[in-house]
């Protein structure tokens, strides 16, 4: 089955870590190419947060292809962009940063360096940045967030911000992969596994 054949489903995330029905969860609001990875995650105690990989995914013109290049000079300009740019000629999962074990933050920081930066993407809510866009004209104090995991610092400095609904993680880790119309479900599997198996229980 081809990817460019998967229909969006578009549900809302579910709680999937301890859920006995997990499985049967992701068999009904996940899209076909991506139950098993979000099955690897849950089995490894990783908790995703949202997936795509369907036939939206799928840009019919190069140029609609978006690129971190393209999210960095907008995020120069100071322009608001949703996290739907991750998914224009690719598919994705969200891994919630927040609840990784530091040895499986470092993995993943080791998998950015392995395979590419367009694959892997530190992506942070710019909620609070949004906020205080608001402020600033009427000179209210400006929000501050802070975090002081081992490697804040270093999430930091490659950090996207991207919009999203704020009952998602506020820091996360987009993992790409680029498609086309020939990509087949099982590639997008294949794809995956390569990294979830890299990754430890937790």
């Amino acid at each position: 089955m081809l990817v460019s054949e998967v229909k969006k489903i578009g549900k809302v995330g579910k709680k999937l870590i301890g859920n006995e029905d997990a499985d049967t969860i992701i068999e009904k609001i996940i899209e076909k190419p991506m139950q098993k990875a979000c099955k690897d995650f849950k089995n490894k105690n990783i908790e995703t947060a949202m997936s795509s990989a369907n036939k939206n995914n799928i840009m019919k013109n190069k140029e609609k292809i978006v690129t971190k290049i393209d999210v960095i000079e907008k995020m120069r300009k100071n322009k608001f962009q949703t996290f739907l740019q991750a998914g224009k000629g690719y598919a994705w999962i969200m891994v919630n940063y927040n609840t990784l074990s530091d040895e499986n933050r470092e993995i993943f920081f080791n998998l950015e360096k392995e395979l590419g930066e367009e694959v892997i993407w530190f992506v942070k809510s710019n909620y609070v940045e949004f906020l205080n866009s608001l402020r600033r004209p009427f000179k209210i104090k400006e929000k501050v967030e802070t975090f002081d995991d081992k490697y804040a610092e270093e999430f930091k400095k490659k950090q996207l911000l991207l919009t999203y609904n704020n009952k998602y993680p506020r820091r996360a880790i987009f993992i790409r992969m680029p498609l086309d119309e020939n990509t087949t479900v099982e590639a997008v599997e294949d794809y995956y596994s390569v990294i979830t198996n890299k990754l430890k229980e937790q």
